[in-house]
């Protein structure tokens, strides 16, 4: 299936002009449950979903765990996690500290096999454009 889009029309107002664009646009479906996914997990390994959810819930834990002292931690080809942040300038060495922090933020890095999955994904659609106002 993959990522479907439909075709936008938008203005850009912020323009004197405002003249009008086209773009595409992802197509949403709804996001699958934490419990769906466990359920899921559970069946397609012969396991109760209480025992699924323990262990799920153990992994998340000790990610969480090793980030929250700064460690990056890899969920191995699926990729990994790294904690950082992004910091805003200053002109003098002594205001170079932690309230020139901007966003705390975590960043993800693929691994093998979620490259895999996302040079394979397919994108397609292509409905009517509709008029949107940005």
């Amino acid at each position: 299936m993959g990522l479907n889009y439909r075709k936008t029309k938008i203005k850009l107002n912020y323009l004197e002009s405002k003249p009008t664009r086209y773009k595409i646009q992802q197509l949403t479906y709804p996001q699958v449950s934490y419990e769906q996914l466990v359920e899921e997990v559970a069946q397609s390994r012969g396991v109760n979903s209480s025992a699924t959810r323990s262990v799920v819930d153990a992994l998340l834990n000790r990610l969480i765990h090793y980030m929250e002292i700064g460690h990056g931690v890899s969920l191995g080809s699926f990729g990994s996690f790294k904690p950082t942040f992004t910091v805003r300038a200053v002109k003098v060495l002594d205001d170079a500290d932690e309230s020139t922090l901007k966003v705390k933020k975590v960043r993800f890095y693929p691994g093998g096999q979620f490259q895999k999955m996302l040079k394979g994904l397919n994108v397609t659609g292509g409905s009517e454009a509709l008029d949107v106002t940005e």
